[in-house]
């Protein structure tokens, strides 16, 4: 009998999970056949990757050359990125995206950088697009791009492989194998660095206002972190989405299980992509994160996992010390953990729709 309840518990639970799985962006597709091609370049620009996926830019298109990019303040994330790093980092990522898409759909791109933003009516960048020969990019590759939260083989990275990554900007990009001195040091402050934030009340207060566990907040704003983005799936996505809500990510339970997941994330890797800057300012910023989407669309070709993991250079009393200890020249902007992956997913994290940042003057 007993093993008979176990079996009707066992259908119900599937049927629950099947009945109730997360909403990721396969669930938002919009028909952009006669949307134009500013429409469709700002598509793909929107599918970049952002801190939080806060998503925090805003465009205004004139006369279809010319595309105005502002920062949406409102989605600053204030405790962990005081000084703004990581929110032009992700504007960049942006930027990045947009200058792929454009060549693909046959514009060349002039981009000026503001590196004196006072307010929030002033562009961060304006670009002027002139019409040209497509490009051979592929822009299936913007699609497919994606951040992964799952553990990836240790297994070192190829040397064409290595180049491949490295080659745009080898002054800005580095690599700290996991066996190596560099990248043992990133590795053990990366964990220490996350508990550290984990437990600040502050940052997880900020946290939690980004958590989308339910299928009501992704649908109702898509944006955020939701269970399919995390690699919540199965039964442990059907629990949070279902028992959670974002309050109780502030528990001591669930970040001890988060500080373990992180430990398992950095213990499993290859190693460590590092960009650094000579500069600390908004256009610097800028440039890390077109450097970082570069990186990015270049690992999902190459079948490597890519995970940024910046906790190390958000907390204060690891930053300095690691600048000094890895002693790259310039500054450290931005570090992500990669490594070969047999398995890729098709991405999943939401994005809020084009007409929601952009103004068609």
């Amino acid at each position: 009998m007993n093993k008979l309840k176990s079996y009707f518990a066992l259908l119900f639970v599937t049927g629950l999970l099947s009945s109730c799985s997360s909403y990721d962006r396969s669930d938002f597709t919009t028909d952009r056949t006669n949307k134009g091609d500013m429409y469709n370049i700002l598509y793909y620009a929107s599918l970049s990757g952002s801190s939080h996926n806060s998503q925090p830019w805003r465009v205004e298109v004139y006369k279809e050359d010319s595309i105005l990019v502002f920062t949406d303040s409102l989605r600053k994330l204030n405790v962990i990125d005081p000084k703004e790093r990581e929110f032009y980092i992700s504007i960049g990522a942006f930027i990045e995206n947009l200058n792929l898409a454009a060549g693909s759909y046959g514009y060349n791109t002039e981009i000026r950088i503001n590196n004196a933003v006072t307010d929030k009516n002033i562009p961060t960048a304006t670009i002027k697009l002139s019409k040209c020969k497509k490009t051979d990019f592929q822009i299936s590759d913007i699609e497919k791009r994606r951040t992964l939260h799952t553990a990836f083989d240790t297994t070192e990275i190829k040397g064409n492989d290595l180049e491949a990554l490295i080659k745009s900007a080898p002054e800005n990009i580095h690599y700290a194998p996991s066996s190596f001195i560099n990248g043992k040091y990133v590795k053990k402050n990366t964990i220490n660095s996350y508990a550290q934030q984990a437990k600040n009340k502050e940052a997880q207060d900020e946290l939690a206002k980004w958590f989308r566990f339910s299928n009501r907040d992704v649908k109702e704003k898509r944006d955020g972190l939701t269970t399919s983005g995390l690699d919540l799936n199965g039964l442990s996505g059907f629990v949070v989405r279902n028992f959670f809500n974002p309050e109780d990510s502030k528990k001591e339970s669930f970040v001890n299980k988060a500080i373990e997941k992180t430990q398992m994330q950095a213990e499993n890797c290859a190693g460590w992509i590092i960009i650094t800057q000579p500069k600390n300012d908004i256009e610097a910023w800028i440039n890390s994160g077109r450097l970082y989407q570069r990186v990015n669309l270049k690992c999902r070709k190459l079948s490597l996992g890519f995970q940024p993991m910046n906790q190390m250079i958000e907390e204060k009393n690891y930053e300095s010390e690691a600048n000094s200890f890895l002693d790259y020249k310039g500054t450290i902007h931005f570090v992500a953990r990669i490594g070969y992956v047999k398995d890729y997913p098709d991405p999943v994290s939401v994005r809020r729709p084009v007409e929601s940042f952009t103004t068609f003057k």
